[in-house]
């Protein structure tokens, strides 16, 4: 079977990463796959190395966040040369199955997998939050017959009334190629927030908490390691700005985050409900790094407070960092039970292998069922 995943992106992020783990699982299967993406990038040249072949889909650059009529209007003029573009592709690869992780992309596919009889898997890493939008691409997942993956919950439930087959598969990780080191009772705390730097990413939250915990707590010190990646520099300066005065590093983006996560004696995931179920969060657990993170999105689905990690009560910087300090003051013993059972949880629940093989059956049912 010959299967055309579709991107809308061609930068890395967290959905980009679960598709690039998935190209092994289709080589292992005796499929073929073909990865059709707006333009050339990061993920193309990340594609290539794994030995795929990339092809081009027609996707117009948007703001993040809401859409305004303007960008519905732009979008409403793309889709026509999404779908000849896609059934262009289809019969050049003589696809078999869609794969598609991006909604500006569905309706497109939509209108290919009706005509065509090709079966449509869309994998749905973000709650979309616009209802016009939600109702556009749940409208189109209707009109094709076709499969939901949610990254969680939380992400599916707009579209779950269209669908006919929606299933969970939250995210996997592979093993670390890191080892956390040792904790030095000399040496400050050091306490991070690890990702694309996003207002959705709550990096200025963690600044304002962290200046609160940096007068409660004298031995700290904090490090914000990422880049913006989806929008422009403005939200990043404006975290640099709030963050003067405070022992903060800003290690830039890390195509290897072993080295920041080795050091962390605390991972913070300050998201804000625009998000779904960070990786992040995953891969501290697989880390053996506890992780306290906002009650937002699908991360309540994922992480129990004081089981495998630690919640704040609620979306604000006042909340965080009144959690982060009654974490400090129980201490290193209580914080490493509690990532222990967090790399149970992972070792159970959230491996990569894990992952793929779930993907793979949702694959293969949509397959069979076409």
């Amino acid at each position: 079977m010959n299967i055309l995943f579709v991107d809308q992106f061609p930068t890395i992020g967290g959905g980009q990463r679960s598709m690039l783990e998935l190209l092994p699982l289709v080589r292992r299967r005796g499929w073929k796959a073909v990865v059709a993406l707006p333009r050339d990038g990061a993920l193309a040249d990340r594609v290539r190395e794994s030995g795929v072949e990339v092809d081009w889909v027609p996707c117009g650059t948007y703001t993040a966040g809401s859409k305004t009529i303007a960008d519905f209007a732009s979008y409403a003029r793309e889709v026509l040369p999404m779908g000849n573009a896609l059934s262009s592709l289809a019969a050049k690869h003589r696809i078999g199955l869609l794969y598609v992780s991006g909604p500006r992309l569905l309706p497109a596919a939509a209108w290919l997998s009706r005509r065509s009889s090709i079966p449509l898997v869309f994998h749905c890493h973000h709650r979309i939050r616009q209802p016009l939008a939600a109702a556009l691409a749940g409208e189109s997942l209707r009109w094709a017959r076709a499969r939901i993956i949610a990254c969680c919950r939380f992400a599916c439930e707009p579209l779950a009334p269209y669908a006919r087959h929606c299933r969970v598969i939250y995210n996997g990780v592979a093993a670390p190629r890191w080892s956390r080191r040792g904790r030095d009772p000399m040496r400050p705390w050091k306490i991070g927030v690890i990702g694309r730097v996003e207002p959705e990413k709550g990096q200025m939250e963690f600044v304002a908490a962290a200046r609160i915990v940096a007068a409660e707590y004298g031995n700290c010190s904090f490090v914000i390691a990422g880049a913006p990646l989806f929008s422009g520099p403005e939200y990043m300066n404006q975290v640099r700005r709030a963050s003067r005065g405070l022992p903060i590093q800003f290690p830039g983006w890390q195509e290897d985050i072993g080295p920041t996560f080795s050091q962390l004696d605390l991972l913070v995931v300050p998201s804000t409900d625009f998000d779904s179920t960070p990786r992040v969060v995953i891969e501290a657990f697989a880390g053996g790094v506890p992780v306290l993170a906002f009650p937002a999105g699908g991360i309540p689905e994922i992480l129990q407070d004081s089981r495998i990690g630690y919640l704040a009560t609620r979306q604000t910087p006042e909340a965080l960092a009144a959690r982060i300090c009654s974490v400090l003051s129980r201490g290193l013993r209580q914080m490493r039970e509690v990532s222990d059972r967090a790399l149970t949880e992972w070792q159970e629940r959230y491996t990569l292998e894990r992952f793929q093989d779930e993907v793979e059956c949702a694959i293969t049912e949509s397959a069979v069922s076409a």
